[in-house]
């Protein structure tokens, strides 16, 4: 299977994951062949591409990084505002990711646009246990860090809704209304047993920078290591995400952004095991290469910068040794 945007999407390409909807229902089914209905479908519900099968990269694997089942359940507790079942599902992303194989993450979620706010902080707390796992992390922190991943946006169910669905960038006045989000979920979630102390400032902090240019302007000092975590995480969802206002950026383009504000947005040593976990180039995703050809990414594990692809002619090429390859790069995520 391989990725593919929106943009390059075609009729009679065929569905090699099955798209499902927020109520878990299947929207359009693996194996199934897109169709312009069904692509004005998606492009109407603000999807950002698809997973699709070609004999030639048949044999490439991208698996979800956790259930389609753990998922759901993290959506529906998150929907219903549900503080406990949102907690229960902590605990069981930390146990599913735990005993992965690997660690790196080679997904891009397939988000629409309907109902991003939960989507996204599912997304979040994902990469910020992954995170933490390779941070070394212990059981307990890791939920504690997950929840804080989960629920670090429920503030913003009570912004006004025309800020928080605005379909432009924000101007001062909004910018001032979302700014109280951090601080709302930290006093709607202080006195709930289940939220520690440690998820709960992790929540008010998340959008802390270490040179104090954050929301509140919290000196560096006072930023715990699950603020400084989710706050990469945060931003590395939202920046490759489709906004409204904006295209999403690839993960190679929003690893270069947290790359060029290590030490000023970012902690060094965190961004150095993002890094390492975080491919530019994930696997499945099709390139176009500075020649001019088209390929797909087979395995990154070498050099996350110079990966393995393969052509469409069925030749794998190590953009790290092949000599012939030497002054070709991926010019961008097609």
């Amino acid at each position: 299977m391989h990725y593919l945007t929106m943009k390059h999407l075609r009729p009679d390409m065929i569905l090699a994951k099955s798209i499902v909807g927020d109520n878990g229902s299947v929207l359009l089914q693996q194996g199934k062949k897109l169709s312009d209905m069904v692509l004005k479908r998606m492009e109407s519900m603000g999807f950002q591409g698809a997973y699709v099968s070609t004999k030639v990269y048949e044999d490439i694997e991208v698996d979800d990084i956790i259930t389609e089942e753990l998922r759901l359940k993290a959506f529906r507790a998150l929907q219903n505002n549900d503080i406990d079942g949102t907690l229960r599902v902590a605990s069981s992303i930390v146990k599913e990711l735990k005993y992965k194989d690997t660690l790196k993450l080679d997904l891009l979620d397939i988000k629409s646009d309907n109902n991003y706010l939960v989507k996204h902080s599912i997304s979040v707390a994902v990469f910020a246990t992954v995170l933490g796992i390779a941070n070394g992390m212990t059981e307990d922190q890791l939920i504690n860090l997950t929840a804080a991943g989960l629920l670090h946006d429920i503030g913003q169910l009570e912004i006004n809704e025309n800020v928080r669905l605005s379909r432009s960038k924000f101007n001062t006045d909004d910018m001032e209304e979302m700014k109280k989000h951090p601080l709302i979920a930290f006093e709607k979630l202080k006195d709930h047993p289940g939220v520690s102390s440690v998820s709960r400032n992790a929540i008010l902090f998340h959008h802390e920078n270490l040179d104090g240019s954050g929301y509140y302007g919290e000196p560096a000092e006072n930023l715990g290591v699950f603020p400084r975590i989710l706050r990469i995480a945060d931003v590395y969802d939202s920046l490759t995400a489709l906004k409204k206002y904006r295209d999403a950026m690839s993960p190679a383009d929003a690893i270069e952004y947290i790359m060029s504000n290590t030490g000023k947005l970012f902690d060094k040593n965190l961004v150095i095991l993002f890094l390492k976990t975080f491919p530019l180039y994930p696997v499945g995703f099709t390139v176009l290469l500075s020649n001019d050809k088209m390929a797909v990414v087979v395995t990154n594990k070498k050099n996350p910068m110079r990966p393995v692809i393969r052509l469409a002619d069925g030749t794998n090429i190590d953009l790290s040794t092949d000599p012939s390859y030497r002054s070709v790069v991926i010019k961008e995520i097609v």
